[in-house]
């Protein structure tokens, strides 16, 4: 594995910046689920930023700017208008898969967080000054156990571990969404934030 923390990849000051998020903390299945993989990850030590159970989340969408106070009350308001009408959905968190710059967890299915991910993208473009990445062809649900911070070079033993621990899926229900502003903690390895406003799902 390679750093995720690369310059091209670090925030001036480390944020915030506003980001939509599912807070996976909330859910005490996950919660386990992640610790399933602490010991195997610890023997990493400091080469492997693993997230700590208050910062997991998924990502829906990011800014990757700073925003003011005006435009943050314009996004809450148009993300409300958006978000109206969306249903709770369920997804299944698993397996663990080992990547280039982090250990990731899948999500299945895909279309819940793609469509809460299209919602919450008309929104921030409604909003003067809010420029978003161009969308990838599909986007990609998945949350992150851990981040590296440094170069890892016995990945296929990490890889093999990885698939021989291998618990159970698990399953959640996401009823709600956060805009929240985010932070990156460099030194813990990390993402941290926030909260601006919860969005329930109702419907």
């Amino acid at each position: 594995m390679k750093p995720f923390f690369t310059p091209h990849r670090m925030w001036p000051g480390g944020g915030p910046y506003p980001h939509f998020l599912i807070l996976l903390d909330r859910y005490p299945a996950y919660r386990a689920f992640v610790r399933a993989h602490h010991d195997l990850l610890a023997e990493y030590g400091e080469r492997l930023g693993v997230v700590p159970e208050q910062w997991l989340h998924s990502t829906v969408q990011g800014i990757h700017h700073p925003c003011d106070a005006a435009q943050l009350d314009q996004l809450r308001a148009v993300s409300r208008r958006e978000l109206r009408g969306l249903a709770p959905f369920t997804l299944q968190l698993g397996p663990t898969w080992p990547g280039i710059t982090a250990i990731t967890v899948a999500m299945y299915p895909e279309n819940g967080m793609a469509e809460l991910n299209r919602r919450v993208r008309v929104a921030a473009d409604a909003v003067p000054g809010i420029a978003l990445r161009d969308q990838p062809a599909r986007f990609w649900p998945h949350t992150s156990l851990a981040y590296a911070r440094d170069h890892i070079g016995d990945d296929e033993r990490l890889n093999r571990a990885l698939r021989a621990l291998r618990p159970e899926r698990v399953e959640i229900t996401v009823d709600r969404v956060h805009l929240v502003n985010q932070r990156q903690d460099v030194e813990q390895g990390c993402y941290t934030w926030d909260v601006v406003e919860e969005f329930p799902l109702a419907g």
